[in-house]
């Protein structure tokens, strides 16, 4: 992958250490992620461009064709964090759960 696919010399491939292949691989798959993207938008642009003088209705790209990166992520609902105390009562209780199931 490293020669054939991003392609390194072998020679800087053997002088990469773990930590820094995984960020050149994460960075490789991340472009070559945009450049998909980025011909599927053009393509539903054309085909939104070519379909819209035949119907009635104003259609935008992203409703003819809706894509998986179109839907936003629903942001979790941010409950209250429990205090210091209560997570050390937690903790308390766990602990002492966890001494009666390691004594029996």
């Amino acid at each position: 992958m490293a020669v054939g696919c991003i392609g390194l010399s072998l020679d800087d491939f053997c002088k990469l250490g773990y930590g820094e292949f995984e960020s050149i691989c994460n960075a490789w798959h991340e472009m070559r992620e945009n450049e998909c993207r980025d011909a599927w938008e053009r393509a539903r642009t054309v085909a939104a461009i070519s379909i819209q003088p035949h119907i009635k209705k104003k259609i935008t790209p992203m409703q003819l064709l809706p894509l998986p990166w179109d839907k936003k992520t629903k942001s979790r609902s941010k409950a209250p964090r429990p205090t210091a105390e209560v997570r050390y009562k937690r903790f308390e209780e766990m602990a002492h759960r966890l001494g009666n199931e390691i004594n029996q």
